[in-house]
């Protein structure tokens, strides 16, 4: 599906381009904050394969508009497209716009010639215009849609459980750490456990969300979907679990180490094998649960027996609060502190 925010201007754009690609369409047309339409309103369009948005209508611009759209990247899997047609700054949000990796800017004047670059924007290559070598790289790759629970109903649980640290590393950059982590916190949170996310990395991914969700501090914490999430290492109050997101696995840290439970994330297909062997190696002795992310199911029985029986298979996901997403791997590791469900 295509997604299109945009201004009453250049509301016909995609009336020719999205039929004649026979792609369904989604137009809102508006002034939006781009901010508050990521944090609250995309969740209801999650399966959007593209997402069209006109600068014109967004109240943000600049930075800020930079900012909104790197927030994007970090929690949806569409392929963004910016029609920058008339914008003043057309040089610098050009620039602003390729430094977080978005290649695919439509910047023609006509509404002829805009819509020749949208269906290359919507082509299998997407705009190349734009595109460097180092730039192909950072394009997110298509990922397997992700697949709920079969669940009707969450049904809290009863927990035994005070202060058990959950420390989730990652072989490699961009192996889903943080959202394995917010998706676990969100997991335990949905079914009635105390749950606080810690960032023990050098990223700074957590401040951007506070920014984005503009979360009050309460105490040393700040609370967004009902888990409490910290930029230090000192939590201000007990909890059930604490799930501790360490970024990507260079050596063991101390937190990694004297966790719990520690899960590290990657991917296993055929040229990242040796960085999750790496990793692996460079935990030592530590126990250590490998978590392979969005394996083709063909590639599957290999993996485990590269692996070993222990390699958990997992779903991507590109919403960090889903409390459902992945839940028997979840379980499976808390499976230990459930005394039994709690009926409300």
């Amino acid at each position: 599906m295509l997604l299109y925010l945009t201004s009453n201007q250049k509301s016909g754009l995609i009336d020719g381009t999205a039929p004649e690609m026979l792609m369904p369409s989604k137009k809102l047309v508006g002034k939006f904050s781009l901010k508050s339409f990521v944090t609250k309103d995309m969740r209801n369009y999650a399966t959007a394969k593209f997402f069209l948005i006109d600068a014109a209508c967004i109240e943000e611009s600049g930075e800020d508009f930079t900012l909104a759209l790197r927030s994007f990247r970090m929690m949806f899997s569409a392929r963004i497209i910016v029609i920058l047609s008339g914008c003043e700054d057309m040089s610098g949000c050009i620039q602003r716009l390729l430094s977080i990796g978005i290649t695919n800017l439509i910047t023609a004047e006509t509404l002829e010639d805009a819509a020749d670059e949208l269906k290359e924007a919507l082509s299998d290559e997407g705009m190349q215009r734009y595109v460097t070598p180092s730039q192909v790289s950072s394009q997110p790759e298509p990922q397997r849609k992700s697949e709920p629970e079969p669940e009707d109903k969450i049904i809290p649980y009863r927990w035994n459980a005070k202060n058990v640290r959950i420390a989730v590393a990652g072989a490699q950059r961009r192996s889903g750490v943080t959202v394995t982590a917010f998706n676990l916190a969100a997991w335990l949170t949905a079914r009635g456990a105390e749950t606080a996310y810690i960032e023990v990395n050098t990223n700074r991914h957590l401040q951007l969300l506070l920014n984005v969700y503009e979360a009050a501090p309460t105490g040393e914490h700040y609370a967004i979907d009902g888990i409490d999430c910290y930029l230090t290492n000192e939590p201000d109050r007990d909890y059930q679990f604490i799930i501790y997101d360490c970024g990507v696995m260079q050596t063991p840290t101390s937190v990694f180490r004297e966790a719990d439970h520690r899960l590290l994330c990657g991917s296993v297909l055929p040229y990242e094998i040796p960085a999750f062997h790496k990793a692996l190696e460079v935990c030592g002795g530590l126990e250590v649960r490998p978590v392979a992310i969005s394996v083709p199911g063909e590639f599957r029985e290999y993996c485990r027996e590269l692996f070993g029986g222990e390699l958990e298979m997992a779903e991507a996901s590109h919403d960090l609060f889903a409390n459902r997403i992945n839940g028997k791997l979840y379980k499976r590791l808390v499976e230990p502190y459930i005394m039994g469900e709690r009926r409300l």
